[in-house]
């Protein structure tokens, strides 16, 4: 089967970022200790367990990115040889308030001299950096969460890597924990350094929605589905209580998984489809390494005798995303003239009918308004691939205008934040060119990471991901 590419026209721009969807300002570090530095070196403020927890110092590792310590962590080597799972790791609780957005965030480093063996993430050793809300139940019952893998075989070493994860409060939690935890299914070796943590409450901007159950807390209700969906429960794979929808392979050729909702819509407006997906070691079903499923989100616009005349599309979830986090991701598309029905879409494809699954949860579908196309006509971003990628000094960005008018270029971290503006102007309709120098618009060096560089016009955005290197 045929792998669609985002759509370059009119009809089909894209944003994509890893975070909660949420706009939000920054905050104060609701963390005590957050650097490990009290009484120079030191867990006070934070709540430890497992064996394998422990500082790095001047006068021991000595791999502390600021100050006088950093955290160690490596597996507790139960019952070795032969091993035991075993979970390690640190954290902090806290009261929330429903509805804010929480994020985690800080600094990773793992040594060559003791790296983490392997590059298979769900079988090896990791370290997560994890966001936890809990009910007011006897010993609190997990209701949602998000993490990220903050260190495995495939992590870059000898450097310090900045990491970052949102969760967003739901409204019957009565505690937050910002966890460190170091999952160890063996007796591998490797350890993980973690130092400069930060955890923020913001402010979650509501956006309009169209769809009927968004979020999935009544099932498949309101949603027409095709091939295999059915919906979840299981915390580890809901981003909001109570559910989320699980996608996977109909393992029969040219025959997608989907679902959709469909509702009233005219020529010249400007709608946007937001999705949450996530792919997870959880359940042993990931869809990582040499798996080529993906999923896209796309938008399908129809004409009075139901016929599709215009769709904009975006990958949302492949073998490239992060496991077991929540990621957010967009497309926004115009619709052209005789549209009556904008449609919103969900497509599981399986090109070799390979297993993995994913979920999407918290659902957007929304009229941005109408676009005067006449008075901005930029129809096309034809965004082309840094090069180099990866990069550690500068980096070139090409794309291609079909029309001239108003455009901005700008650098995004994971976390959905404006880092860097390339460009801000009119440009004339042809191919143009921005670099980057890996520096922030405070002429700060950014930490090395993935980062997105986008492309807004006023029909829409284009973004690719690129890779900064020490």
């Amino acid at each position: 089967m045929k792998r669609f590419p985002a759509t370059l026209s009119l009809l089909g721009t894209i944003v994509l970022a890893s975070a909660t969807g949420a706009s939000s300002a920054t905050a104060a570090n609701l963390l005590a200790n957050p650097g490990f530095e009290t009484g120079g070196g030191s867990y006070d403020g934070w709540f430890t367990f497992g064996v394998g927890v422990q500082l790095s110092l001047p006068g021991g590792d000595n791999i502390i990115r600021t100050g006088a310590a950093a955290s160690k962590t490596f597996g507790g080597f139960v019952l070795c040889p032969g091993g035991q799972f075993n979970v390690g790791g640190f954290g902090q609780g806290f009261t929330p308030t429903a509805g804010r957005t929480y994020t985690l965030s800080g600094h990773s480093y793992i040594a060559a001299a003791d790296p983490i063996p392997g590059t298979t993430t769900c079988t090896k050793n990791r370290m997560l950096a994890k966001i936890a809300f809990f009910d007011a139940a006897v010993g609190g019952n997990e209701l949602s969460s998000n993490e990220v893998v903050i260190g495995d075989g495939n992590a870059i070493t000898e450097q310090w890597n900045a990491f970052s994860v949102s969760a967003l409060a739901p409204a019957a939690a009565v505690r937050v924990e910002a966890l460190f935890l170091y999952l160890q299914p063996a007796c591998d070796g490797g350890a993980v350094f973690v130092d400069d943590t930060s955890f923020d409450e913001s402010a979650t901007v509501v956006q309009p929605n169209v769809l009927a159950n968004p979020s999935f807390g009544t099932g498949l209700t309101g949603w027409t589905t095709f091939g295999n969906v059915f919906p979840e429960a299981q915390v580890p794979v809901v981003r909001t209580p109570t559910g989320s929808a699980k996608l996977f392979s109909t393992f029969s050729p040219d025959a997608p998984s989907g679902l959709f909702q469909t509702t009233a819509g005219s020529e010249n407006q400007l709608w946007e489809l937001e999705v949450n997906a996530l792919t997870s070691c959880r359940y042993n079903d990931p869809i990582t390494g040499t798996n080529d499923n993906y999923v896209l989100a796309r938008i399908v616009y129809k004409d009075a005798s139901n016929a599709e005349i215009g769709t904009g599309e975006t990958v949302i979830l492949d073998n490239t995303a992060p496991l077991g986090t929540w990621t957010r991701h967009s497309v926004t598309a115009v619709a052209p003239a005789g549209t009556v029905t904008a449609s919103a879409y969900i497509l599981f494809f399986s090109p070799t009918l390979q297993g993995g699954a994913m979920w999407i949860d918290d659902v957007g579908f929304r009229n941005l308004g109408t676009v005067d196309v006449a008075s901005a006509p930029v129809r096309a971003i034809e965004l082309a691939q840094n090069v180099p990628n990866p990069f550690s000094a500068t980096t070139r960005i090409d794309f291609t205008l079909a029309g001239a008018g108003k455009v901005d270029v700008s650098v995004y971290d994971l976390a959905g934040r404006r880092i860097a503006n390339l460009y801000e102007g009119s440009l004339e309709a042809g191919p143009h060119a921005v670099s980057w120098n890996g520096r922030t618009s405070s002429g700060i060096a950014a930490a090395t990471g993935i980062y997105q560089y986008v492309v807004t016009t006023p029909v829409g955005r284009q973004s690719r991901n690129m890779l900064l290197l020490p």
